[in-house]
């Protein structure tokens, strides 16, 4: 099950990158600078957080870290803040704090069907972490079966892009 959830998201992860263009129509400037990552995440019970929320808190949005910018089907301007931000954290492969981004853009809009695409993408195995913990699958499963219940709101490449995690 690991490997398909890693495989459809990989999936999906090429999708996004395909269809991404700035606002313009032109292909989106590469980022600034960013200020230096925030350190790994501290989590007092001695694990990664149980839930999307525990993923969520602390979460902030950082300056200097580029201008992507990839529109999702949301009714706040702070989620889609937080979605672009976990996709610039994607890129520069700090994926926990990706994962917080996408959490927190998820809790600001419960009903952004992406915002879970984007916790399910990065909280799952990656080049730093090859495997996955039983908590952190959950989460993933969990934020797919919200993604799933949110995706006929979604624009035609939400869906595409959701469909390959499926």
């Amino acid at each position: 099950m690991t490997r398909t959830l890693l495989a459809a998201l990989l999936c999906s992860t090429m999708a996004v990158t395909a269809c991404t263009k700035s606002d313009t129509g032109t292909p989106a400037p590469s980022p600034t600078p960013a200020t230096p990552p925030p350190a790994p995440a501290q989590h007092g019970h001695g694990g990664p957080p149980a839930t999307l929320a525990d993923w969520a808190n602390g979460a902030k949005l950082f300056d200097k870290l580029g201008t992507f910018h990839r529109a999702v089907t949301t009714s706040s301007p702070e989620a889609q803040k937080y979605f672009d931000q976990g996709m610039r954290w994607l890129w520069a492969f700090n994926h926990d704090e990706s994962t917080r981004s996408f959490a927190k853009a998820a809790t600001l809009d419960p009903s952004c069907a992406s915002c879970y695409w984007g916790v399910a993408l990065t909280i799952g195995p990656n080049y730093n972490m090859p495997m996955m913990s039983g908590p952190r699958a959950q989460v993933a499963q969990d934020a797919l079966a919200k993604a799933r219940e949110n995706i006929a709101k979604a624009s035609p490449i939400e869906r595409f892009i959701a469909s390959c995690a499926s």
